[in-house]
């Protein structure tokens, strides 16, 4: 279909849309205004005060939009009163009852407005409110004048404990409430919780928030407030002595790494654990009689309560956080029993702590089979999965992956190739391979690291495997070893490091594919199907500000960076090694890749709604540069655009470089690569999710390329070289595994002569590309 009966069509839906969402109003009384938005002006403007704080306030809320149409209040009214199942369903599970607007409703949301106001220091506010009706709708606009605030003159501290007292004043430098700060009441509550937790993680186990109170004197003329903290002595029973609060003491900790509740009869064994730069303590391991499952060292970097200190909630937390990375664990419990006190110390208890955990199964084998669709090559590939969660005694992870799989698979004419009758077979690719990796809950290297074990908790992945693949005109074998760590910095903020990277490719093409190969002047080209080899390492910031459970704005950001072949070079150039003919070194008979690869990927998420409403953004931005012994980027290493996750108006790897025009049966590859995505992401029903989404990015190639003429990056063409799409995408979000369709078009496409890239007077129904995806995009 040509472009005029697409466009008509597409209007002609716009005004369905439209009409379906006026049709609405027709439902509404004569007395009766749908609520269509609310705005809030505040004056004077200040931080104190946050609009979005605000709104939360203000019912009813606007109906949502799908679509930006009315369609869930269209369903409500349309199926109200229709008598069949169906619309009875409609009615309920899609329907929503429209917001109306009611003069009784602004005046509740003002008070709401106005005691939020005073908690906040802004005591006698004024709020008005102004109505414009358009048609059967009405916005409403609330004029918020803000009182002086009220300010914080004094803090005072009333603590009768005078042992509790000193942890209270050592850690006022952190205080929340402080003198000169607008009155918050919120802020006291916080305050409230810091203190709370600061005795916790001093000894006050019984100790809780609800012995705080914040008295308040204000002076109403001078807009300030006297603030005093008092923190109330405990009383034990009916008795209405006051005592002070018990600072409780680990006596004992008690491990049980095997916990069976019908057995009595373990044995008892003494470990020492040393922490650096403080000292060592001895630990009781409860442990079944026979063979033991963990060798008791496995436990030294996770426990973190210390027998003859102060009870800690943090150091109960921390270690809860270190045990639930060991995969074998399926529970784990921390409790603490009451010791009798000792004569003498009425305000000192002591407290046994019981670790006890148990182990979920040993082994664990998994098979997937599934059904892959690359650029439109179908295939179906296969994993078998063996995992054993404690191979050596110390909570590592034994991965055993089996893999293989068939795609039938495009092919470029060869002539006179004796192997063309293989793209006869539905299936002409064949591939297979096994991958092995081991997972350590430790640091493990020559040298120990017990400080940033402790403190860190890294971890430690060693891996090898081999890949066989058999294509029409060549096979080629795969090897790869690495060696990687990972840990997290703080909460935010994780490392991956992997010093050892090794990756070796055998290819092995025919005779009539080596022959065109021999007259290729690509040389990337060439040496993705020439023997090579990878030998570096790798580095990965990653950066995630989002706080789990809450919906709210976030950043996400990683950093890679990637090298390979210094070590080995100036390995080469130190010992006076030979070249070969082509004037490079070799290692082991194969010539090894140097470069450096750095690439950025920067996403903001913004959340509208708890439901689900967001906007995402994706920024990436890589390069990666070849030099001294390579004078071209390995195939693998490089940059691609379109598919599933970018650009997802193309097909995977059928963008660019830069303005290249050509049809080609070569996957094209960069050496940089710009790109940036735009999400709106919204509910429609339950599981049922849909977005809209652009893109918009390239890749370029360095230099000029026979294989991709006019790939090149330039500073002066560049910017006109970027393509763009626009779609629509639907996804089943079931939280834990996520099915994603997406259909874009292309809207700027460089492959065309410019004057002609913007391609919306040209659109056809054929140029609408589908990419299926597990997961979100970004």
């Amino acid at each position: 279909m040509r472009v005029k009966g697409f466009k008509t069509v597409f209007v002609f839906l716009l005004l369905t849309g439209f009409l379906s969402s006026c049709s609405v109003t027709k439902y509404l009384n004569k007395d009766e205004y749908l609520v269509k938005k609310y705005n809030i002006k505040v004056t004077p403007k200040t931080q104190n005060v946050e609009i979005s704080d605000l709104r939360s306030f203000i019912n009813p809320k606007p109906n949502k939009k799908v679509l930006m149409l009315n369609l869930k209040v269209w369903a409500y009214y349309r199926n109200k009163k229709r008598p069949s199942k169906f619309n009875a369903w409609l009615y309920d599970k899609i329907g929503e009852e429209p917001s109306l607007y009611y003069k009784e409703d602004v005046e509740k949301s003002i008070l709401k407005m106005k005691r939020y106001l005073a908690d906040v220091g802004y005591v006698n506010s004024g709020i008005s409110f102004n109505t414009d009706f358009y048609g059967k709708k009405a916005v409403i606009t609330y004029d918020i004048k803000l009182s002086r605030p009220y300010i914080i003159d004094t803090v005072k501290y009333d603590i009768p404990d005078t042992m509790l007292r000193r942890f209270v004043f050592a850690g006022l430098k952190n205080r929340l409430v402080k003198k000169g700060d607008v009155y918050n009441a919120y802020t006291l509550d916080d305050e409230r919780d810091r203190i709370t937790s600061v005795l916790r993680n001093n000894g006050y186990y019984y100790f809780n928030r609800n012995y705080i109170q914040f008295v308040i004197d204000s002076n109403f003329n001078a807009r300030k407030m006297d603030v005093t903290m008092r923190i109330f002595n405990r009383k034990e029973g009916n008795s209405e002595k006051s005592l002070p609060h018990l600072r409780c003491f680990i006596k004992n900790v008690n491990i049980t790494p095997v916990f069976n509740p019908v057995v009595s009869g373990y044995d008892t064994i003494d470990h020492i654990i040393n922490f650096p730069g403080d000292t060592a303590y001895r630990y009781n391991f409860l442990c079944l009689p026979g063979k033991h499952m963990f060798r008791l060292s496995t436990f030294d970097q996770t426990i973190k309560i210390k027998p003859g200190l102060p009870y800690s909630a943090d150091d109960v937390q921390q270690t809860y956080r270190r045990l639930f990375n060991f995969s074998i664990l399926s529970s784990a419990n921390i409790l603490f029993d009451t010791v009798p006190s000792d004569k003498g110390k009425s305000n000192v208890r002591y407290l046994n702590s019981r670790i006890e955990m148990q182990p979920g199964k040993l082994n664990r084998f998994r098979i997937e089979a599934i059904g892959t669709n690359s650029s439109g090559d179908l295939g179906v590939r296969g994993n078998i999965v063996f995992l054993n969660k404690n191979i050596f005694k110390g909570a590592e992870v034994l991965q055993l992956s089996l893999l293989g799989g068939f795609e039938a698979q495009k092919l470029a004419e060869i002539p006179d190739s004796a192997n063309r009758n293989n793209g006869a077979s539905l299936f002409n690719t064949f591939e297979a391979g096994l991958n092995a990796t081991i997972f350590f809950p430790r640091f493990v290297t020559p040298v120990k690291f017990k400080r940033f074990n402790l403190k860190y908790n890294p971890q430690t992945n060693l891996n090898l495997g081999f890949n066989y693949q058999r294509r029409p005109y060549y096979s080629r074998n795969i090897f790869n070893v690495g060696v990687g760590y990972s840990w997290n910095f703080n909460r935010f903020v994780k490392h991956l490091f992997t010093p050892v990277n090794i990756n070796y490719v055998n290819i092995d093409p025919t005779p009539e594919f080596e022959k065109i190969l021999e007259n290729e002047t690509d040389q990337r080209l060439k040496e993705q199907y020439s023997d090579h080899m990878i030998f570096g390492l790798k580095y990965s910031y990653i950066y995630n500000n989002q706080r789990q459970g809450i919906s709210g704005h976030f950043n996400y950001l990683r950093i890679n960076v990637e090298s390979s072949g210094n070590l080995l070079y100036a390995v080469d150039k130190l010992a006076g090694s030979e070249k070969d003919a082509d004037g490079f070194y070799n290692f082991l008979g194969v010539k090894y890749s140097q470069y450096v690869r750095i690439d950025f990927d920067y996403r903001h998420f913004f959340y509208f709604t708890k439901d689900g409403d967001m906007l995402a953004y994706r920024a990436v931005v890589g390069t990666a540069i070849p030099f001294l012994n390579s004078k071209d980027i390995p195939y693998e290493k490089g940059f691609y655009a379109g598919g599933a996750n970018g650009m997802r108006g193309w097909r995977f790897r059928t963008l660019g470089p830069g303005g290249y025009t050509k049809i080609s049966d070569y996957e094209r590859v960069g050496d940089i690569q710009l790109e940036t995505n735009l999400e709106y992401r919204f509910p429609v029903y339950k599981y049922l999710k849909s977005a809209l989404f652009a893109d918009i990015g390239n890749i370029w190639t360095y230099g000029e390329s026979s294989t991709f003429p006019g790939g090149a990056f330039k500073f002066d063409t560049f910017y006109k070289q970027f393509a763009a799409d626009v779609g629509l995408g639907l996804r089943l979000d079931f939280s834990y595994f996520i099915f994603r369709f997406d259909m874009a078009i292309p809207v700027v496409n460089p492959a065309y002569p410019e004057g002609k890239r913007l391609r919306i007077s040209y659109w056809q129904i054929k140029d609408i590309v589908g990419n299926f995806g597990i997961g979100y995009p970004f």
